[in-house]
């Protein structure tokens, strides 16, 4: 099988740092994180939801506009050098987001710790992990909130998401009386994506319809079949089930009040194919470069050889 030798220098001079690259701003977002959100000791809170979406499909075009677009630039392109070197700067951009967006999501379930309580009043004598498993608990159904909020997401805002947040109050166990505000709180979300190009009243119906569903769901809903509970961590579903509670005590609540997500599927599973998911994005990455860089021609000056 014969081998262009001018492809093979391509991979060479463009492939490769491509690799180094995509690694190396991998392993840089994942030890900040770690070490500034999610050690032992944080040295400070941002919503999760910015760490695995907004900063890996912005990060990359730093590494991307530094070092690999000067050896974008180096090529020759028939559609010119301007249309033809972004085009490579998206190639990559695309490879490394695919990469970055599901290692963020590993970080957060592998380095979430498991802890194993009595009860929720146990939760409080110990520092705070990602994960609980509550031997014995009760729900208050007679006492809770619910809180809904919407957002236009997409490029043209055409879509148009709409979430309701349920909570209830964690007691030690049904007979125990309420006799100060608590502080563990059974939350439950429910999510539903309409087109955000419907007419409001559509809108209005559609969302009635959904609330009333989703009302029907929590009549109905099985508090007790779960394996373990996820501590929210800063997140805007946090954020909104803390509205929740805020609506059900007519108080504001701080970082004392914990908002516990039921979690159904065994703990061990949590990482779930994340891995896979990562290393897909990386072999997806690969396979394009190797594609896109069969048209591009290398410099025929000497002097512009890539280097």
């Amino acid at each position: 099988m014969h081998i262009n030798p001018n492809y093979l220098t391509k991979l060479k001079r463009i492939l490769i740092p491509f690799i180094i690259v995509a690694w190396a701003t991998l392993l840089l977002l994942v030890f900040l994180r770690w070490w500034l959100f999610l050690g032992k000791f944080p040295i400070m809170e941002l919503d999760e939801d910015i760490w695995q979406f907004w900063i890996p499909v912005i990060a990359p075009w730093i590494p991307i506009l530094i070092w690999l677009k000067p050896r974008f630039d180096r090529l020759e392109y028939k559609a010119g050098k301007d249309k033809g070197s972004w085009q490579m700067q998206c190639v990559a951009w695309v490879s490394m987001a695919a990469m970055l967006i599901p290692s963020q999501f590993l970080l957060t379930t592998a380095t979430g710790e498991l802890l194993e309580v009595k009860n929720v009043k146990e939760i409080h004598k110990h520092d705070r992990v990602r994960y609980y498993r509550v031997k014995e608990f009760a729900v208050h159904k007679f006492i809770g909130g619910v809180h809904y909020s919407f957002r236009a997401l997409g490029r043209f805002k055409q879509d148009l998401h709409m979430d309701i947040y349920f909570v209830n109050p964690i007691l030690t166990h049904k007979k125990q009386a309420l006799t100060m505000t608590p502080r563990c709180w059974y939350g439950v979300a429910f999510h539903k994506q309409i087109s955000n190009l419907l007419s409001q009243r559509e809108k209005e119906q559609r969302f009635r319809t959904f609330f009333n569903e989703c009302t029907t769901k929590m009549h109905q809903y099985d508090f007790y079949t779960v394996d373990h509970f996820e501590n929210k961590p800063a997140s805007y579903d946090r954020s909104n089930f803390r509205i929740a509670v805020q609506n059900a005590l007519r108080k504001p609540v701080n970082n004392d009040f914990i908002i516990l997500e039921p979690k159904k599927e065994p703990a061990e599973m949590r990482n779930g194919h994340k891995l896979a998911w990562t290393l897909g994005g990386f072999v997806f990455g690969i396979t394009l470069f190797m594609l896109v860089l069969i048209r591009p021609r290398l410099p025929s000056d000497p002097q512009e050889t890539l280097s």
